[in-house]
């Protein structure tokens, strides 16, 4: 792998670790604590990042005492080259999974428990066919790093500090993604041309639990929000739904040039941020009926948002183009702020660390990296996009 960077801005090259992996990457995941961040390769393959870096971008950050003014100073040393473990076959499936590894599952069926030290234990062989789809639970009511697995026609919930594996609901086709409802008791599973809603068991979790489903076309990506009320699904044909799973009620959101692949929502339920047009939308929510209203964020261009992921605790959000530019923005303002220019390898995917300080990310061609945003820096961002 290549640690080269393509034609990098300044700020960026201040900010960021970059490497060029000898594969295309499939996904990416921070570990809960932090520590380790992993990128699922098209060989087979994970590569670990260690977030324990000696020249963070913090750590090269100064403030002048006479004038106030920040800077940072560039790296003594070259970015060190992430570690590569072997998994299984491709396409990978990757999730958070306990305090500090990761779930990963293969086109064979199996999966793969990863440690904090890169070490595989695997967890289970499913007779037939390969994972469908793999996802942590998104609140802590649902269990402390809690991995849902779609494959075999089956849903299975892994509990890593009890060690145990459930099997929760059965499902008919091939699942393209999965999401959990934050108190665990629903989970939401989208198909090439439909979504369905599973309520779970209680007592019994061989026998099948109520079932709603409505047609939507491929489904992309979903996502509860925080207080369980509404689930939002991306669609691949362009477009968002909501759905009440209380009325069953569906609301489509059409007008999106692109697909939908990144679905976040605001801690209260009150914003949802979608990519897939060519600016960052945002919608907000009151939890109705009648059709949310969009706040608008960042500036409106000729490149679609591939993916738009909100600061899990400030009111920002990270955007990334077709073009593989990286901008940061408030909600509700225009300006951005650039931390990637446009480069090789259209943006795939972001991901921020649970305490947004870094922002991963990884492109097409096989470009990946992390970008350093500690906090004592949001008054400087803050600053230059107010």
């Amino acid at each position: 792998m290549s640690t080269t960077e393509a034609q990098a801005s300044p700020l960026f090259t201040l900010l960021a670790r970059q490497w060029r992996l000898e594969a295309e990457v499939q996904a990416c995941a921070f570990a809960r604590d932090g520590a380790r961040l992993a990128y699922a390769l098209a060989d087979g393959s994970l590569a670990l990042v260690s977030m324990e870096d000696p020249e963070a971008a913090g750590v090269r950050w100064r403030m002048s005492i006479e004038d106030g003014r920040s800077t940072i100073s560039p790296r003594a040393r070259a970015v060190s080259a992430p570690a590569r473990v072997p998994v299984g076959e491709p396409p990978l499936r990757l999730a958070a999974f306990g305090r500090s590894g990761f779930l990963v599952g293969g086109a064979t069926g199996r999966v793969v428990q990863i440690g904090a030290d890169g070490s595989t234990q695997v967890v289970v062989e499913h007779d037939s066919g390969g994972v469908d789809a793999l996802a942590t639970a998104c609140a802590p009511a649902a269990g402390a790093g809690v991995c849902w697995v779609a494959a075999s026609g089956s849903v299975t919930r892994y509990d890593p500090e009890g060690g145990t594996a459930r099997a929760m609901a059965r499902y008919e086709g091939t699942a393209r993604v999965i999401a959990p409802a934050p108190g665990g008791e629903r989970v939401a599973l989208g198909f090439d041309s439909r979504l369905s809603v599973i309520d779970l068991p209680t007592n019994d979790p061989q026998s099948d639990g109520a079932h709603f489903e409505t047609a939507l076309g491929p489904v992309e990506a979903l996502a509860w929000s925080p207080d369980g009320r509404l689930l939002a699904a991306g669609l691949l044909d362009g477009g968002v739904a909501l759905i009440d799973p209380a009325t069953r009620r569906v609301l489509r959101l059409p007008d999106y040039p692109a697909p939908v692949r990144t679905l976040d929502w605001s801690a209260d339920s009150r914003w949802l941020v979608t990519s897939g047009a060519f600016r960052t939308i945002v919608w907000a929510v009151d939890g109705g009926h009648e059709r949310p209203k969009t706040l608008e964020t960042g500036r409106s261009g000729l490149v679609a948002v591939e993916a738009a992921r909100l600061h899990p605790h400030l009111p920002l959000v990270a955007a990334g183009y077709e073009n593989g530019m990286i901008v940061v923005m408030a909600v509700g303002q225009r300006d951005e702020l650039v931390i990637r220019d446009p480069a090789p390898g259209g943006l795939r995917d972001l991901v921020w660390s649970g305490d947004g300080e870094h922002l991963a990310f990884h492109a097409a061609q096989g470009w990946a990296g992390v970008i350093d945003l500690p906090a004592h820096m949001f008054k400087q961002i803050n600053r230059r996009i107010a």
